[in-house]
């Protein structure tokens, strides 16, 4: 699943590795609708002697031309806000890891190719212009709050919303979802190398 040379990020125990099934990439041909599906993601792995919550939802890619130069990013636009649900988050023992990949899109925009991506969070970002080549990947990884409660459930979806510090005495109920002890910082994991080609 891994491509390429791989580095690991290692903070306070925990590995954060850059991941990409496919690590050569057929550019779409150059037609309105045609568009190239690239996965990547991010493996976490818990190298404490405690278990620890992760979120699995706020993740983004940043691009490196060959020379190490960043490809230009355009975002986040959000038209609207999303919650984290319940199946966002995991909870690692000691020594365990996840695989959490997401999916954006390359495609042609007024003759240059562009890579979408739309974030689980309804944020929407724009990279390019991409040429064929080799380019690097790394995965920028955030979660800035340690605990979650409940915000609702409808139809078998619980949402959570970070917790307040003093919630008013009626506002949690003893049957209120609640998720503590989450890995709270942001991450930069190490680039991993990939071709696109025609």
């Amino acid at each position: 699943m891994k491509f390429g040379k791989m580095y690991v990020t290692s903070l306070d125990g925990i590995e954060f590795e850059t991941v990409m099934p496919k690590g050569v990439v057929l550019i779409p041909l150059k037609q309105p609708i045609a568009k190239t599906q690239v996965q990547f993601g991010i493996q976490i792995t818990n190298n404490t002697a405690y278990p620890r919550n992760f979120l699995l939802l706020a993740v983004r890619p940043e691009f490196l031309q060959a020379n190490k130069q960043k490809v230009p990013q355009f975002g986040p636009n959000a038209n609207t806000a999303a919650c984290p649900e319940l199946s966002d988050f995991k909870l690692l023992m000691p020594g365990e890891s996840v695989t959490f990949l997401v999916e954006g899109y390359l495609e042609w925009f007024k003759s240059e190719l562009k890579f979408a991506f739309i974030r689980k969070d309804a944020t929407y970002w724009w990279y390019g212009n991409f040429e064929l080549g080799t380019y690097s990947i790394n995965v920028i990884y955030e979660n800035p709050y340690p605990a979650w409660e409940q915000a609702s459930w409808g139809n078998g979806i619980i949402s959570l919303m970070p917790m307040r510090k003093q919630p008013k005495s009626n506002y949690l109920t003893p049957e209120t979802i609640k998720i503590q002890d989450v890995w709270v910082g942001k991450i930069f994991t190490s680039p991993l190398e990939f071709r696109l080609i025609q």
